[in-house]
């Protein structure tokens, strides 16, 4: 096993044994790649390469991590790759004395308040407590999809049949009937075809396939009696040796998202078993996350939960624009619409939050006056625009602390200057850290967390 930090090189020398050997690494990109065109089943990052960005593999002595983080199972060796803000500082590249247990706990934390990725994680918290692998993590998130699902609604769909008989039903081929039965003397055989409600279609026959393979992988013992159930269940469907081509031939309609879902993902756990010379899913697996998009959600949806009582609070609002386009004289529309992460209205008051993924530096460090943080010109510019359009009276930006440290003390706040001479406002822009690692003490760095930020939310 491996660890290894975001954007970390990684040397051959480090490697296992077995992904050292000559073409494993190429074998590795392509399984790779084979994941990266599935990741849309469960977020959007918006990357809009078609080349995997999980990992660098452009380079001479090894491969560089990217802002993904996770697990890679390949050739039945693991890579885990963490967070950097999982490292005791900024120069810190050993991670090899962290545990994967504390990385797996903190992403169900995070998923469980983030709602831009497709898990039902707010509703099976307790049911997560004791995972202890990222495919363990993901097979628990399906087998409790497919058992809701099968417990509320079982699929069936219509499926056209075809038969030979002399009491045809449906559509009769006479062709078939003029060309081949009658000169054969088979006349009263016709062939004919006709659309049947089933329970055994291709749908159940994909899920029934996936669960059997994952019984035989998972370790925990609920998940397998939820298996055991499902099976039990569609004892009616045909046991069929399903492929991932097998899923896109299935076609659902809007009313039916959860089955979308469960077809996803079962397509995933399908790649992964056929993946890299058809190794078994316990050998080559991938579970990747990006991390600026786990702490813009988690951030958004911690702040929803603790505080709608209080304030009402907007996450990726998306009702103002930058410009209008006009042309010839004729309004032609909004042009270059802006996004902000997080919006509250308190009492009259509107604050702006934004989050960076990003290091910056001390906050009592800012003394020269060159010095910015960090901070970089396109992040202050996009604030002055937020502050500009949404009129906001108090704007933050929030970036991650590193675990298990605490916040400055040391108050930083950029005034944004709106406007000329007299007419001028400043509108305060506070730089906060913000824990986002819960390490030990879940329950601590929660009440941290509501500390910093129901100050945000604080009409002033």
């Amino acid at each position: 096993m491996i660890n290894a930090f975001e954007f970390q090189k990684v040397k051959t020398s480090m490697l296992p044994s077995t992904w050292r050997e000559d073409g494993a690494l190429e074998e590795l990109e392509k399984f790779l790649q084979s994941n990266w065109e599935q990741r849309g089943i469960f977020y959007s990052d918006k990357e809009v390469s078609s080349r995997q960005q999980f990992i660098d593999f452009d380079r001479r002595d090894g491969f560089k991590t990217q802002n993904y983080i996770g697990t890679i199972t390949f050739r039945d060796e693991q890579l885990n790759i963490f967070p950097k803000i999982f490292k005791e500082d900024e120069d810190d590249y050993n991670a090899s004395k962290l545990d994967i247990h504390d990385l797996i706990d903190d992403l169900i934390m995070w998923l469980g308040y983030c709602d831009k990725f497709n898990f039902p994680f707010v509703s099976m918290k307790g049911e997560m407590d004791d995972t202890e692998t990222f495919l363990e993590l993901l097979i628990t998130v399906y087998v409790h999809y497919v058992k809701a699902a099968v417990d509320r609604q079982p699929f069936f769909r219509y499926e056209e049949v075809e038969e030979v008989g002399s009491t045809p039903k449906g559509k009769i081929d006479f062709k078939d009937y003029a060309t081949r039965k009658y000169p054969a003397s088979q006349w009263n055989k016709l062939h004919y075809t006709y659309s049947n409600f089933v329970f055994d279609n291709m749908l159940n026959r994909i899920i029934k396939c996936t669960c059997r393979m994952l019984d035989g992988i998972t370790t925990q013992i609920n998940n397998r009696r939820i298996i055991h159930n499902i099976l039990m269940k569609l004892g009616d469907v045909a046991d069929t040796n399903c492929m991932p081509y097998d899923c896109d031939a299935v076609h659902l309609n809007a009313l039916q998202a959860n089955y979308t879902i469960i077809l996803s993902m079962s397509k995933v756990f399908l790649l992964n078993k056929v993946s890299s010379q058809n190794m078994g899913v316990s050998e080559t697996f991938c579970f990747l996350f990006p991390a600026e998009l786990l702490f813009e959600g988690f951030i958004g949806g911690f702040m929803r939960e603790a505080f709608s009582d209080r304030v009402k609070l907007y996450t990726q609002t998306r009702d103002l624009f930058l410009t209008e386009l006009v042309v010839d004289g004729e309004v032609i529309g909004n042009r270059f619409q802006l996004k902000e992460d997080i919006v509250v209205q308190a009492d009259d008051a509107i604050i702006v939050l934004d989050t960076k993924y990003k290091e910056i530096d001390r906050l009592d460090r800012i003394k020269k006056d060159s010095d910015r943080l960090g901070i970089t010109e396109a992040d202050m510019k996009q604030m002055a625009i937020y502050a500009n359009r949404r009129g906001a009276k108090r704007m933050y930006l929030l970036y991650p602390l590193y675990r298990g440290t605490m916040p400055e003390e040391t108050e930083v706040v950029f005034n944004i200057i709106d406007g000329r001479g007299d007419a001028a406002v400043k509108i305060p822009l506070q730089i906060l850290q913000v824990p986002f690692a819960f390490g030990d003490d879940a329950e601590k760095t929660k009440m941290l967390l509501l500390d910093i930020l129901g100050k945000t939310v604080q009409a002033q």
